[in-house]
């Protein structure tokens, strides 16, 4: 179990969960923790006016409530930005992990931790989108909001969603990490519509600034253990954070990690660097005074985000992109959240819009389960 889930000390439930079966479910498989029936609000208030740091204090707190919307969401992308059209599954609002740099600290407006219910409703909503027989491959992941594998050993529906994937075709569903617990995923059938991916950074800033995750090298030996299991891999190095000394911890690391895996069985990888909106430095330099994360040069760009100036972020794109590519050259490797003309510095091309980046994923998915 990892320290992640260990931080957990406290669960509340809406009253209205003891009064529908699944509600009751969940009530049972959080019952070692007592949990008590709690308002929202007053949870709310308490955490926000009652500690020094109610963002820390509220990752060792579990609401478990009902939830009236869709739990299945387009990403919201950066407007302007090229998307690759993934969905989200919104299971957990909130991540019992604690890195600087996390957008979530300015973006949540709780800063407890929710599971939404019931997470069958997610399921509906995929066929529904199925349904709708969709021209590209529908890609979702429950990685967004959250830490995908953080509360495994409570909640169990990694599990159910591995299990329900199995059966789909023309949809794929992304597990996204900075965990390292896995065992109880080896030995289900996925039949390969399951990757689990982890997002990356060198051991010092994994130390320094991923606070309550797994250790570098317990992440990829996770990662080199679903792969002997069949899982396709991706992996995620987003934020990439400009230091003194960057490009050979970032190097290293890169080394690190075909050292675990087989490059053939990546099925993608995504690169991103550092970004946050207006008000985040502030709350960044409150909770981490020692974090180093902000000593480069960001300035806001277009999208109002505090970003590296455009030339930095190029030349650090073609570092990291050239080094991944000294292992397999086939490597699928994309930009998240960036205009057209950085993909063209990168690349030598341009995706040409959403429409065309998901073709290109489609292409890219399909190309990958040829060889694999």
């Amino acid at each position: 179990m990892s320290k992640a889930a260990l931080s957990l000390e406290r669960v509340y439930f809406d009253p209205a969960l003891e009064e529908t079966p699944w509600g009751l479910r969940a009530l049972e498989a959080f019952a070692s923790f007592r949990p008590e029936p709690r308002e929202r609000e007053s949870l709310k208030e308490e955490l926000l006016f009652g500690c020094q740091d109610p963002l820390a204090e509220g990752k060792k707190v579990l609401l478990l409530s009902p939830y009236p919307g869709q739990l299945v969401k387009r990403c919201p992308g950066t407007k302007g930005y090229t998307c690759c059209g993934y969905w989200v599954i919104n299971a957990l609002l909130n991540c019992p992990m604690d890195c600087s740099y996390c957008i979530l600290q300015g973006y949540l407006q709780e800063p407890y931790i929710v599971l939404n219910l019931p997470l069958d409703k997610a399921f509906e909503e995929v066929r529904r989108l199925l349904d709708l027989r969709p021209r590209h491959i529908l890609r979702l992941g429950t990685g967004e909001l959250s830490d995908s594998l953080a509360l495994d050993p409570w909640i169990g529906f990694n599990q159910e969603a591995i299990s329900f994937f199995s059966r789909l075709e023309g949809a794929l569903l992304e597990l996204k990490t900075k965990a390292q617990e896995v065992d109880h995923l080896l030995g289900l059938d996925h039949r390969s519509r399951t990757v689990i991916s982890w997002s990356l950074n060198p051991q010092r800033i994994v130390e320094k600034e991923e606070i309550h995750t797994a250790p570098l090298r317990q992440r990829l030996e996770a990662a080199r253990r679903c792969q002997e299991a069949g899982y396709p891999l991706g992996f995620h190095f987003d934020p990439i954070i400009e230091y003194p000394g960057w490009e050979e911890d970032y190097r290293g690391l890169i080394e690190e990690l075909f050292r675990h895996v087989d490059p053939r069985g990546v099925i993608w990888i995504s690169l991103g660097t550092l970004r946050y909106p207006p008000g985040l430095e502030r709350v960044i330099r409150k909770r981490f005074p020692a974090t180093e994360v902000l000593q480069g040069e960001l300035l806001p760009a277009e999208d109002g985000k505090f970003r590296y100036l455009k030339p930095l972020r190029i030349g650090i794109y073609r570092r990291v992109v050239s080094w991944l590519r000294e292992h397999y050259e086939d490597l699928f490797i994309y930009l998240c959240m960036e205009r057209e003309d950085v993909w063209q510095e990168v690349f030598g091309r341009k995706p040409g819009g959403t429409a065309a980046l998901m073709d290109l994923f489609d292409s890219k998915v399909r190309e990958f389960f040829r060889r694999w």
